[in-house]
């Protein structure tokens, strides 16, 4: 009688450890969104301040190109910029239409960055600059920014804002991918940009890519 006693509290044990262990998965996956949400609240206050500290800089480039293309202009606000990036800074604000996305990006793409949204993979250039703009998000933690990449098709916009730029995309491409796929990362000759996310959902075997090329550019005046 005491041995089936004791396997039964045993099963019992077993059992509310699985059920604890349950509970915190289910809790974890809310409690990430909080942080999200509060993360990207916070980012907005510091964009905002980034975007108004870089305006006399911005006039101060702008003065010396004074008769230059607006293409060299955007290229010179750009390359100053990224000269003054930090990790985990914001960069600019994400928005697309289609999913109805809204979200700061940050620098980086460790996870320090993509708990706090969208992150620019740093050996990429910024918009403006020519050349590909890799941004990765996650698809399922801290706000799944990307939860509905898999929703975007060739033809929908893609806008990006800077403290120097506003920019205008229009996906042409939109693929399953391995994680060892580094190609995606390759410029193609034209301004783009390149969202990176995990393929399905809650797993991390393969990347969902949307592509998209630069269809408008133009320099921010405020």
């Amino acid at each position: 009688m005491l041995g089936r006693i004791k396997k039964w509290n045993k099963y019992k044990i077993a059992g509310l450890i699985l059920i604890l262990v349950g509970l915190g998965f289910i809790l974890y996956i809310p409690a990430t969104w909080v942080v999200g949400y509060f993360e990207q609240r916070s980012l907005r206050g510091d964009y905002a301040q980034e975007s108004a500290d870089a305006l006399a800089l911005n006039q101060s480039i702008l003065a010396k190109l004074q008769g230059a293309a607006d293409q060299d202009k955007l290229r010179a606000l750009a390359v100053a910029f990224r000269s003054r990036l930090s990790a985990d800074q914001t960069i600019g604000e994400l928005e697309i239409p289609k999913i109805g996305l809204d979200s700061i990006v940050v620098e980086g793409s460790d996870d320090s960055a993509l708990h706090k949204g969208p992150g620019h993979l740093e050996e990429t250039p910024l918009p403006g600059m020519g050349g590909n703009f890799v941004v990765a998000g996650d698809r399922v933690l801290y706000g799944a920014p990307f939860l509905h990449l898999n929703d975007i098709h060739k033809g929908d916009e893609i806008f990006f804002h800077t403290p120097y730029g506003n920019f205008n995309y229009t996906v042409i491409n939109h693929h399953i991918t391995q994680p060892e796929d580094i190609s995606v990362l390759n410029p193609d000759g034209s301004d783009e940009i390149t969202l990176i996310t995990c393929d399905p959902i809650w797993n991390t075997t393969h990347r969902l890519i949307v592509q998209a090329n630069l269809t408008s550019a133009s320099m921010r005046q405020s």
